[in-house]
């Protein structure tokens, strides 16, 4: 028997030799210490008291001659012998700890070259295991939370499995906290957090994700000098942060938009990142020059030498789609072609990404070049990409689209139509693959619809896609725990302010009218719709199932309550993700330590589980089977109930009205073929008028007169030549539902009727808006509690920017002698704003409105002690009772500035939602001296003796408006635009 002192030197020199390859890289000292190691097992056969020990050292440099060579050899070895030491350190022993995690470490290697799905969930239980038998305080806490980190992010990526990411970012968290600056493990937990939170921005897309992974890369990166064996990988997860964080805003910021020259211009690479900034080229550039130093740093033939190449490719790829410069392609598919041939083909993590990136650099150098070689061996390799992920795989989706874009550019080459058919057929099973990311669906569904829309014996197809994507932009949705971050992630998807118009006109053009309404109502006011299903009155399902209702109500409130939390502001305004608190313990420490985002998307998740159980237990009770499904026309219909609903549909292939009626199918009026272009310009120049009404209020008036004048030809007068038709009298009520740009022109004021006269749309209908069918049906259906005559809430600011509000409110208290009133006591803030609404059925509110650019649930009204009754605090008020709101205010029914059209985000919409079922608005600024004499006239028709009694009937409010604004109009000296303003929405 060999002496033990000969074993441990043997060993121990082995491990030292093995240990300055870590730091030097040199290949020869990793070869000795195998040997070495590898003798003294030899003198340790079955049986002997160190074999253990010895085999769990000698897996180690295995494992890392594997990484040098790729030889897989090595590793199946050092598998083998972690399993052997794992026998020989049974429960109880004390290495068996380290024998889970070597084995762990050896599994997770493999699967990540071999793609054997087997070991990665075993090595994903040993860490588990590992984990308990290593509780905080333990040497050995830190190096087992490393690991198990890396196998559930390896895990998340193979299985799409949300969970496993979230709990990868929480452990990284807690690892973080555990290695503070200055511990030798510091930047190996900041490396493992923003790998966690980049690949999260990949599935959800939130940049606040993407920034913290950044200025985590560029922490970790400081801590590593030139030549650190980890420098490679923080430069890595950094040039790839940095790289679709561009992307992203670009995304946000298309060419052509207001701020794309600001955004490639003005990025502050400052360490406290927000949502909000705006992207940079220099982020791209940036990206490419890591990519670069970080393939210095790879020893030349090694796997990591091919990975660097490939991220390189990749960085270079998206240079070459903003600069337009070929050089940059041309090193881009060179630096793929040598990555491919450097890893090995089946099985590496990024042999598929390579494979992607060289085909798409193909298909766009074909296009520079006109080589159809290129093309033909993109489309080759999209193939061999898609027999790599085949169905069921998370990137199956992705890959079908790859290959999708490569056929239709062979079809616009040769027009081949089995190229066509088979492009057509991949982006829809890519669209409706259940594995897929949904951002890959949408952008299936983006290619579809582009492929198909040209070709007439395709539009079924096509009709298919747009159905398709409407789904999965609400499913798209329910990802997201926030309503502002919702809201944040529609400015982004498959261009979304013309996607539901453009959906609904080929259901026109194919003569599906009620399939055309069934659209629009799906695709506009997506958030509202969230929202109002999370309120769904539910008293004919209570009578047969109490307690379902129950649940789902419960449910319900506190996906609301999650919903319409502000976006962690917190977190957000300081640049990070999480929030450390001074505290005693560790135990304490991992109390406040915060993932915002990350908690609130597992909270959503799980809630959504459990309402998806509960509706699917409902929709089997018969008579509820579509319950909260999306509705059919034949459940649209009663918005018509008081009223027909003349539905204008704005799309750049044919623009359509649609009037809704009770009793009948759709009636279609078809719009001038330049109708789409003409709306941009009224709307262009109406906008361009009003930013210097106060300069030139006479222009402005000019441009209104002309808008109201054009709107009334293109639009209105057939609307109304077709409701004379279908003999709906004079003075009816009718709704208007406008899409798209046409949200924001004042349909319910065109005119004049006839050139020369003084007769405007008001002097022969009734005019109301409404943003959706659902939110009418609603109003007319919502029950009251209330008393006949309503409580009236009457809330002011005083101040001297307005200066007749208090000249108004008195006016509004004349009429206390026919409807209780009262004021708010006090001051008017929000607090005592939200405290007395409960008990009010109406609210006449005069104060300043404001609009937020870019940011509608920041719109507010000013109240007194500076305080804002915010758009959001609207929204999360719910008031069962209330009746009607008149907002006496500024911009109450205007969309801030860059909103998203069909959403419909104003305060009067907040109002109606939160309960108002009828709501009078502003469509810009109100001008102080019109509020006294508006309110006057308003109030005496409502409460005139004829009236009084039916005051709080449905359309009672918009009659009492239409007169007012009749008695406006013959003032002396008012201008166009100041009766233009009022809008009435609602019932």
């Amino acid at each position: 028997m060999a002496h033990p002192s000969h074993i441990a030197s043997l060993s121990n020199l082995g491990r030292c030799l093995s240990v300055r390859f870590q730091q030097t890289g040199h290949l020869g000292d990793l070869d000795e210490s195998v040997q070495l190691i590898q003798e003294a097992l030899l003198l340790c056969p079955v049986g002997h008291p160190h074999r253990g020990h010895v085999l769990s050292i000698l897996s180690t440099p295995l494992q890392s001659r594997f990484q040098e060579t790729g030889q897989l050899e090595d590793l199946d070895n050092s598998i083998q012998l972690s399993r052997e030491a794992l026998l020989l350190n049974p429960v109880g022993h004390r290495k068996h700890g380290s024998s889970l995690s070597n084995l762990s470490g050896g599994l997770l290697l493999r699967f990540q070259n071999t793609g054997q799905l087997g070991d990665l969930d075993e090595s994903v239980q040993l860490d588990q295991e590992a984990l308990l038998l290593c509780p905080v305080g333990h040497p050995q806490h830190g190096h087992v939370l490393s690991n198990i980190i890396m196998t559930l992010q390896s895990r998340f990526q193979e299985t799409g499995q949300l969970g496993d990411l979230d709990n990868s970012i929480q452990l990284s968290r807690e690892a973080l906290l555990l290695s503070p600056v200055g511990h030798s493990t510091h930047g190996s937990a900041l490396s493992n957090l923003s790998r966690g939170l980049f690949h999260r921005f990949q599935n959800i897309g939130q940049l606040r994700d993407l920034d913290e992974s950044v200025q985590l890369s560029q922490e970790a990166l400081l801590l590593y000098p030139t030549g650190h064996p980890k420098q490679g990988a923080s430069l890595g997860y950094l040039s790839l942060g940095l790289f679709l964080r561009f992307q992203q805003v670009l995304l946000l910021h298309p060419v052509g938009h207001q701020h794309h020259t600001s955004s490639l211009n003005n990025l502050s690479m400052g360490l406290n990142l927000r949502v909000e900034q705006t992207g940079n080229l220099g982020d791209l550039e940036e990206a490419v020059q890591l990519n670069r130093e970080m393939l210095l740093l790879q020893p030349v033939g090694s796997l990591h030498h091919g990975t660097s190449l490939g991220g390189l490719s990749s960085t270079l790829y998206t240079l070459f789609k903003q600069t337009g410069h070929l050089g940059d392609l041309d090193e881009s598919i060179q630096f793929s072609r040598e990555a491919l041939q450097l890893l090995p083909t089946v099985g590496h993590w990024s042999h598929g990404t390579l494979l992607n990136n060289l085909s798409m650099s193909l298909r766009d150098h074909f296009e520079q070049t006109g080589h159809l070689g290129d093309l033909d061996e993109s489309v080759q390799l999209a193939r061999e990409l898609l027999l790599l992920h085949p169905v069921g795989h998370p990137d199956h989706g992705s890959s079908l689209n790859c290959l999708c874009l490569g056929l239709y550019c062979c079809f616009q080459q040769t027009g081949h139509l089995e190229d066509l058919t088979e492009c057509v057929s991949a982006s829809k099973e890519s669209a409706e693959d259940i594995y897929s990311l949904v951002s890959n669906s949408l952008m299936a569904v983006s290619n579809w619809v582009e492929i198909t829309r040209p070709y007439h014996d395709l539009s079924q197809s096509n009709l298919e896609a747009y159905i398709t994507g409407l789904s999965l932009i609400s499913r798209s949705l329910s990802m997201i725990p926030m309503i502002s971050l919702q809201y944040q992630h529609l400015l982004s998807v498959i261009k979304l302010p013309g996607f539901v118009s453009d959906g609904a006109s080929q259901a026109i053009q194919l003569g599906q009218l009620s399939l055309a309404v069934e659209m629009i109502e799906q695709g506009r006011g997506l958030l509202w719709s969230e929202l109002r299903g999370l309120r769904t009155p539910m008293d004919r399902l209570q009578a047969l199932d109490s307690s379902l209702v129950d649940e789902l109500m419960q449910i319900n409130h506190q996906l609301e309550i999650l919903s319409t939390k502000r976006s962690m502001q917190n977190s957000v305004d300081s640049g990070a993700g999480l929030l450390y608190l001074q505290t005693d313990s560790h135990q304490d420490q991992m109390k406040v330590m915060r993932d915002p985002f990350g908690h609130s998307l597992s909270e959503k998740r799980h809630l959504l589980h459990g309402q998806g159980d509960i509706i699917e237990k409902i929709q089997k009770i018969p008579g509820f089977e579509t319950f909260l499904g999306r509705k059919l026309f034949d459940e649209l219909k009663p918005a018509a109930k008081h009223g027909p609903v003349i539905v204008v549909n704005c799309s750049r292939y044919r623009s359509d009205v649609l009037i809704v009626l009770e009793q009948n199918l759709p009636v279609l009026i078809s719009l001038v073929e330049d109708f789409y272009e003409q709306a941009e310009t009224l709307v262009e120049q109406l906008t361009e008028a009003r930013s210097g009404l106060k300069a030139s209020p006479k222009r402005y008036n000019h441009v209104l007169r002309a808008t109201l004048k054009d709107l009334w030809d293109l639009l209105v007068s057939p609307v109304v030549t077709k409701l004379q038709e279908l003999h709906i009298p004079a003075k009816s009520r009718i709704f208007w539902c406008p899409t798209s740009i046409l949200t924001t022109l004042p349909l319910h004021a065109a005119g004049p009727i006839l050139p020369g006269t003084r007769k405007f749309l008001p002097d022969l209908y009734i005019s109301s808006y409404t943003p959706t069918l659902t939110a009418l049906i609603d109003a007319f259906n919502t029950t009251k509690s209330s008393p006949q005559l309503p409580h009236l809430l009457v809330a002011g600011q005083y101040n001297e920017s307005l200066p007749r509000t208090k000249e108004e409110i008195h006016e509004v208290l004349q009429y206390q002698k026919h409807i209780p009133t009262t004021s708010v006591e006090g001051p008017a803030t929000k607090e005592a704003l939200e405290k007395a609404l409960v008990d009010h059925e109406w609210l006449h509110i005069a104060s300043h409105g404001t609009l937020v650019p870019k940011e509608p649930f920041g719109s507010y009204f000013s109240l007194a002690d500076h305080s804002r009754f915010t758009l959001l605090d609207i929204i999360r008020l719910n008031l069962p009772n209330a009746t009607f709101a008149f907002l006496s205010a500024c911009h109450t029914a205007e969309q801030s500035l860059g909103s998203v059209h069909d959403e419909v985000l104003h305060l009067a919409a907040a109002m109606q939602f939160c309960g108002f079922r009828s709501v009078v608005g502003t469509l810009w600024e109100m001008a102080d001296v019109d509020g006294p004499d508006m309110v006057k006239d308003f109030y005496s028709h409502l409460f005139s003796d004829e009236n009084v009694a039916q005051c709080n009937e449905i359309g009672a409010q918009a009659r009492a408006l239409s007169e007012a604004i009749r008695k406006m109009r013959g003032r002396k000296g008012v201008t166009l635009e100041r009766w233009v303003n009022f809008v009435h929405i609602g019932a």
